[in-house]
């Protein structure tokens, strides 16, 4: 299996929404209706929505791939007024989950929020979505608060939390180079 990350581009996007739609299904038809995740999928995630977050200069998209093929789409925000980095989205087709491609993933948001001075990763997971919130506690996921969120008529609530960039990032060595 030869995996790489890589930044999104424009040919990437009706790739990248399919393993949405495909993620969505899987990770979120238990607890909201179908209607409600293809409203707001409609609504977010159409071709011309994507084009414009791909075309944002605070947004930054990376894909995924296993031996050449999409897998995994994050998304991350920079917001200057509030100087916090959040991962937007963070998707894996389910075949390809537990292989480490997730984590791979949220080490290079680490890397573009550290390069960005900021210390911690912003984001948010529904509350049932107990699979995404274990794997974010096993990296140090730190909940602050609880908001509802609308996805079509179904209302969700949301742990709102953040990683420490510095759990992330690979720890610098300690050992001196012999020349």
């Amino acid at each position: 299996m030869a995996s790489l990350i890589r930044k999104w581009t424009l040919e990437d996007l009706p790739t990248i929404q399919n393993v949405l739609w495909k993620t969505w299904v899987d990770s979120y038809s238990t607890f909201i209706p179908e209607r409600d995740l293809k409203s707001y999928f409609g609504e977010h995630y159409d071709v011309e929505a994507l084009k414009e977050l791909f075309r944002n200069p605070l947004v930054s998209g990376y894909v995924a791939e296993v031996d050449g093929a999409v897998v995994g789409f994050m998304r991350t925000t920079k917001d200057w007024e509030e100087n916090q980095f959040y991962v937007s989205s963070i998707y894996l087709l389910p075949q390809f989950q537990g292989k480490g491609l997730g984590r791979q993933l949220m080490v290079k948001a680490a890397e573009e929020a550290f390069a960005a001075k900021l210390d911690k990763i912003w984001v948010g997971v529904m509350m049932q979505n107990e699979q995404a919130y274990e794997w974010y506690k096993k990296m140090g996921y730190t909940i602050v608060r609880t908001e509802p969120f609308r996805m079509g008529n179904s209302l969700v609530d949301h742990y709102i939390g953040y990683i420490s960039v510095e759990a992330l990032l690979p720890k610098p060595s300690n050992e001196l180079i012999a020349s």
